[in-house]
């Protein structure tokens, strides 16, 4: 668990006071996924069934500005010897936004990471699903159910 979310690394924005975003709303995971707490994210859960975590970041305020790329690339840059497997351009509550999967390690085990990353109304957004290369695939429907609950302001 503490490998993924010591990867979901938090974009330092210069210029400005970062904030999270207010008024986001989501349905959180089912068991055996639950809360959570983690620095590098507004909120995390982990799965006591296979160790897989699902979370997201809000970043508001500040001067920059980074492109989804950036994003993207911020996000698994922890991730050593990390091999992006899919990387595709898609629209997210109604802006574009970046989803993409990705391998790599973490302290020399396998590990597997689907992020997808946007921008709104000031605010830039992670969401991440990630655990053991094994292990990803099996709560891949929990984190698709996620993404389709969650609404930024």
């Amino acid at each position: 668990m503490s490998l993924l979310l010591g990867s979901c690394v938090s974009v330092k924005l210069p210029g400005g006071k970062v904030t999270s975003a207010k008024d986001v709303t989501f349905t959180a995971p089912p068991s055996p996924f639950q809360e959570i707490k983690a620095d590098s994210s507004d909120k995390a859960w982990l799965s006591g069934k296979t160790g897989n975590t699902i979370s997201f970041l809000s970043e508001c305020g500040g001067g920059a500005d980074p492109s989804l790329e950036q994003l993207e690339v911020d996000s698994l840059g922890a991730i050593n010897k990390v091999k992006v497997l899919q990387s595709d351009e898609t629209m997210f509550n109604g802006r574009a936004a970046r989803q993409s999967t990705a391998q790599g390690q973490i302290d020399g085990v396998s590990v597997q990471m689907a992020l997808l990353v946007f921008k709104k109304n000031g605010c830039n957004y992670t969401l991440s699903y990630g655990g053991v290369a094994k292990q990803f695939s099996v709560e891949e429907d929990v984190f698709e159910k996620f993404k389709q609950s969650f609404k930024a302001p």
